[in-house]
């Protein structure tokens, strides 16, 4: 994984705001540290306010870290109301002496230089040659007012001239201009609060003035300068949205919705494919931005350019992406990036000193206890007052909105920043918004923001649940109460009980195929617990709230493999992944390389049931997935990241059209078919299941069955049935047959007029080498198995049900019929009645044959093309597999033919690599 991608946020280094607390008031260790009482708050909340129970947490926790409550909440003493205005108008001074350092350079870079021909005095014919090899903002200024004929001469000969240059200092004199006049007009309004605050007004009329004149400052900051970059009240955020391209119509209709809000706010959306495809709109729209708004971002290549692009972008939100573009993130006062000392500058006390309660103390959990203080963070506001920690307050809000999703946190979301960071009015008060919305609130009368309207982090998902519009259920234990009651004889009484993990971004916007998929589970007998998360906490919910049987019987024995385990945690068979993100760290890990996939090994191992991943793909579209498999980042994020963790299985549900998630109605049956197989697999006694071991014969014909590179297959298939049966499993009664026997057997079977008779004569055929050996238990219980399949049981295995096509969820080009694999495969090898090729026993049909001891069968593959060209669909891409190979598999499959639970396979290669079709991402056509 890319550097970029291990998106992590230690919680050992909090978030840092710049500016130091002004507060001195001293805070000592509770001498209450080792022994913890329930919970229960120390002291009590004023009287007249109730506490709900985050704040009540937190309260307790502050406590026992010797915080003062009181002192933390109270209000600021005018001492120190004027403390930090003074050191508020310092910061911004000495921002605004940065930015006019930056024009006067971006000046000097483009004029200093240029020598310009101009007439002098009331003489136009008489002309001298001038330069300004110390220009600057300032002289230039004072140049067009006293001499605008020179100035206009250096902007003719800049435009005429190198046009990277003349670029450049358009984009970047034009954007340390706007963020000058906006810190400007933030140091006038702080310096009227101060004069006010110095004279012992109170906080209303400190905000009043304030207001004012920040105001009357912006109105004065627009126009030209005489160079050419004149200033506007517009101001634009620009939104990238990454690894959720599906919330795109809707961050485009939020963005509708604040234009009407805040005429002069312009909030330009595009998705991260959009760096890819049309990389100049983006850098331009970067280029006159304000605010640069970020989520869910992690490929390298765009991480790097972004970090660059954004550079200089005064206010930056960064959520949930690769650590080196969070370290951006820039609100105010408040940022994340390394202090100039190297080291991480520390929270505000209260913050710091409840960061630390979130999570396990694991390292596994740092990230998923960073992102539960971010959760409970609105609460947390209330310990950290008025002007201590103004921009970590706003940055809290914005997260509160943004994590809570859905159209109306989103509007609100970027209402919210334009008019506290582009000084933007907001024509809309909302109906339901609390009363007191910050000092503009109570000075204006009017109501402050809407609270979030808010989905629990973690819950349960269920179709029905969500056509009546109840609550989620917040724990598993509640879900499955639910689920006994209203479901109660909708699945039988062995249904596999699988814990399905869904995104959370994706109940709340309502995606349809989540509906689908678990009602397609419900349908094929799986008894779905669908458990939505944000992503980081994958790891947490499989160890402490999922169990197994495997599990609890280890416990009862004493072996406490997970100390975390939850006594209510949920019995499971299987756990299935469609967040697309690793098991441990969510999006892209928050740990050292390679320690997560230990950690996820360790869970799973402990679990001991299959974990499978199983996701609509979010950065490949439909149609590249059906034309060429999935590769790139997806097949990283869908295979290798899985096989890692350990996951027994990979398979694509569906994906993009657009912007759209469309799922793909098969896949989610065969899902589902596999998770029936895996769990029944469990469940069978090892006397009871069927075995299938596959030997290669490449050339056919030519004495190579049994052999393999490097491998004595005899030996080794001799070693295999032993241990099969030492594990229990029914190989029959008496001495096990030698490896040499089974080998030279199935070479019989390969004889073409053994093929031609069909079964009576690989019967016959065993028979005779049986009486020839001199070792009379070299084959002991060794007998034939397989069929003579006809053409018309080969069209009943190659069929689909009905009802999996044509699919009506979607433009999916999968199963246009449900006998689609036949009608192409008769394509290519013609009509199966009359098909003579490989392997076929005449007037029958298929001739599928190979050796069975107890439960085990033992099988030559076949061969991949046609007589006297074994490989020809290695070349042939388009071509199905013949008739015969088909067959063979089948019937290996089928309850009706043997029925294998598993399949070994012998050697390091064979032909099904060699199959037609995509290498990953397999379809109903593959």
């Amino acid at each position: 994984m890319s550097a970029a991608a291990r998106a992590a946020m230690p919680i050992a280094q909090g978030v840092a705001p710049c500016r130091r607390t002004v507060s001195r008031r001293r805070h000592h260790p509770s001498s209450r540290k080792d022994k913890r009482p329930p919970l229960r708050a120390l002291s009590e909340p004023p009287k007249g306010e109730t506490e709900s129970k985050a704040e009540l947490f937190l309260r307790e926790e502050l406590e026992r870290e010797g915080v003062s409550v009181a002192e933390a909440i109270a209000p600021d003493t005018p001492e120190e109301i004027v403390e930090a205005l003074e050191e508020e108008v310092q910061r911004l001074e000495e921002k605004e002496l940065q930015l006019t350092s930056e024009l006067d350079r971006a000046y000097s870079a483009t004029f200093a230089s240029l020598t310009v021909e101009v007439a002098t005095g009331d003489d136009e014919s008489r002309v001298i040659s001038r330069k300004f090899p110390d220009i600057n903002e300032a002289s230039f200024k004072a140049l067009s007012v006293e001499e605008p004929a020179v100035t206009d001469a250096l902007l003719r000969a800049a435009q005429h001239g190198d046009q990277s240059v003349w670029l450049a200092f358009q984009r970047d004199a034009h954007r340390a201009k706007l963020q000058r006049d906006r810190v400007s007009a933030e140091r006038i309004a702080a310096e009227a609060e101060l004069a006010v605050a110095r004279r012992g007004g109170g906080a209303v009329a400190a905000a009043a003035a304030a207001a004012k004149a920040k105001a009357e400052a912006l109105r004065s900051s627009i126009g030209d300068d005489g160079s050419g970059l004149s200033t506007s009240d517009a101001r634009r955020i620009v939104l990238i949205s990454g690894f959720e391209s599906f919330n795109v119509g809707l961050y485009r209709k939020a963005a509708r919705n604040l234009a009407r809000r805040c005429p002069n706010v312009e909030l330009v959306v595009f998705s991260d494919r959009d760096i890819e495809s049309d990389k100049e709109a983006v850098q331009a729209a970067l280029d006159g931005a304000d605010v640069f708004f970020g989520s869910l971002l992690f490929d390298f290549d765009q991480v790097e350019w972004l970090r660059e692009a954004v550079d200089k972008i005064p206010t930056k939100f960064v959520f949930e992406s690769a650590l080196e573009l969070m370290s951006t993130t820039s609100v105010g006062s408040f940022e994340m990036k390394p202090a100039p000392d190297g080291k991480k500058a520390g929270p505000p006390p209260a913050v710091k000193a409840i960061l630390a309660k979130f999570g396990s103390g694991k390292e596994e959990d740092k990230l998923v206890g960073y992102l539960s203080f971010l959760k409970i963070g609105p609460a947390l506001l209330k310990f950290v007052p008025g002007r201590k920690a103004k921009d970590l307050r706003n940055w809290l809000t914005v997260y509160s909105y943004w994590n809570q999703g859905g159209m109306e946190n989103v509007e609100e979301a970027f209402a919210y920043v334009a008019r506290e960071y582009l000084g933007a009015s907001d024509s809309v008060v909302g109906e339901d918004s609390e009363p007191g919305g910050g000092l503009m609130g109570m000075l204006s009368g009017k109501k402050g923001p809407k609270p979030p309207k808010e989905t629990p982090a973690l819950g349960c998902y269920h179709p029905d649940i969500e056509a009546v519009g109840a609550p989620w259920p917040t724990s598993v234990g509640e879900y499955l109460e639910w689920y006994e009651r209203e479901k109660a004889g909708s699945l039988p009484a062995d249904a596999p009980t699988v814990a399905i993990l869904l995104y959370r971004k994706h109940v709340i916007t309502k995606q349809p195929y989540l509906a689908d998929l678990v009602r397609g589970m419900e349908e094929s007998g799986v008894k779905p617990v669908p458990v939505f998360i944000n992503g980081v906490e994958a790891h947490t919910i499989v160890r402490d709230l999922l169990t197994t049987k495997h599990e609890q019987e280890r416990r009862k024995m004493g072996y406490l493999d997970i100390d975390s385990l939850k006594p209510d945690a949920a019995v499971v068979d299987a756990v299935v992944s469609t967040v697309g993100f690793p098991l441990v760290g969510g999006p892209a890990g928050s740990m050292e390389a390679g320690r997560q996939a230990e950690v996820a090994q360790t869970i799973l191992r402990a679990k001991n049931v299959p974990y499978v991943v199983a996701a609509p793909l979010l950065i490949q579209d439909i149609a590249s997935w059906t034309q060429s498999g999935i590769g790139g980042l997806q097949s990283v994020i869908l295979y290798a990241l899985p096989e890692l963790d350990g996951a027994v299985d990979a398979i694509p549900l569906g994906g993009l059209v657009k912007d759209d998630i469309y799922l793909a109605k098969e896949r989610v049956y065969a899902l589902a078919e596999r998770l029936k197989k895996w769990t029944g697999l469990r469940r069978k006694s090892s006397s009871e299941r069927k075995i299938a071991v596959m030997l290669y014969g490449f050339p056919p014909g030519v004495g190579a069955t049994g052999t393999a590179a490097l491998l004595n297959v005899p030996k080794s298939l001799e070693r295999t049935l032993q241990t099969l049966r030492d594990e229990g499993y029914d190989l029959g009664d008496g001495p096990l047959p030698s490896g040499e026997a089974l080998v030279d057997a199935l070479r019989v079977l390969e004889d073409g007029p053994v093929i031609a008779g069909g079964h009576t004569s690989a019967n016959a055929a065993l028979d005779k080498l049986k009486a020839e050996l001199e070792d009379e238990d070299a084959l002991h219980g060794v007998s034939i198995a397989g069929e003579d399949v006809s053409p018309a049981r080969l069209k009943q295995w190659l069929r689909f049900p009905d009802d999996w096509g044509p699919t009506e969820w979607g433009p999916m080009p999968f199963l246009p019929a449900s006998d689609v694999l036949v009608r192409n495969m008769e394509k290519a090898w013609g009509p199966l009645e009359s098909y003579n090729g490989l392997a076929t026993v005449p007037g029958k049909g298929s001739f599928v044959a190979g050796l069975q001891i107890g439960n085990v069968f033992i099988g030559v593959q076949p061969a991949l093309g046609v007589e006297g060209d074994p490989m020809r669909l290695l070349f042939e891409r388009d071509l199905t597999p013949h008739p015969q190979y088909a067959a063979y598999y089948k019937w290996l499959q089928k309850e009706d033919g043997f029925g294998a639970d598993a399949v070994l396979h012998m050697g390091m290669h064979g032909t099904v690599e060699w199959l037609p079709g995509s290498p990953l991402g397999k379809n109903a056509l593959s």
